[in-house]
């Protein structure tokens, strides 16, 4: 939950309280700028684009945060560039940052039922004098169809969502 503006994560099919995507023998641990996470290489997201300004990634996993203070974040983790990682934030259909109109729009527009829709916001984090601030670019969010693990950063067609909107822990 967020002070401020409250994500709820209860109705997101693919990242709430997420299970491994496989069984976790065939779980990889590996170091990224954040800590050492798990990867499941079995099924991965796959975004068929790539994401912007980075056309040839296309396979990544989405694992826990490794740090308790960000356990509401998932690690959206590059299966080919392991230093290729995002903060991303779970974001339910109806939350403080989209209008819940745009995005069944926007599903409609992936041709991605509602009842499968994950979407994901990416977080920056910004380091100045007085602390941390984390902001998420909600005008370019991350939809995934949950069944078929395929996904896109969708570009909303107006400038009504912000590209660093500020958030607090």
């Amino acid at each position: 939950m967020l002070r401020g503006d409250t994500l709820m994560t209860g109705s997101n099919p693919a990242v709430m309280n997420q299970a491994p995507i496989t069984e976790p023998v065939e779980g990889e641990a590996i170091d990224t700028r954040f800590g050492q996470v798990q990867l499941y290489r079995r099924q991965p997201i796959m975004f068929l684009n790539g994401l912007l300004g980075m056309p040839d990634k296309v396979q990544f996993c989405l694992t826990n945060f490794p740090s308790e203070k960000m356990a509401r974040f998932k690690l959206l983790q590059s299966l080919e560039d392991h230093a290729l990682s995002f903060i991303t934030l779970p974001l339910d259909m109806t939350n403080p940052i989209i209008e819940r109109g745009d995005m069944e729009q926007a599903a409609k527009d992936l041709d991605i039922p509602a009842d499968q829709l994950a979407a994901l916001l990416i977080v920056s984090v910004h380091r100045e004098p007085g602390g941390t601030k984390l902001s998420v670019n909600a005008r370019a969010p991350i939809f995934m169809h949950a069944a078929k693990r395929v996904a896109t950063q969708y570009v909303f067609p107006h400038t009504k969502y912000d590209i660093r909107r500020m958030i607090t822990l």
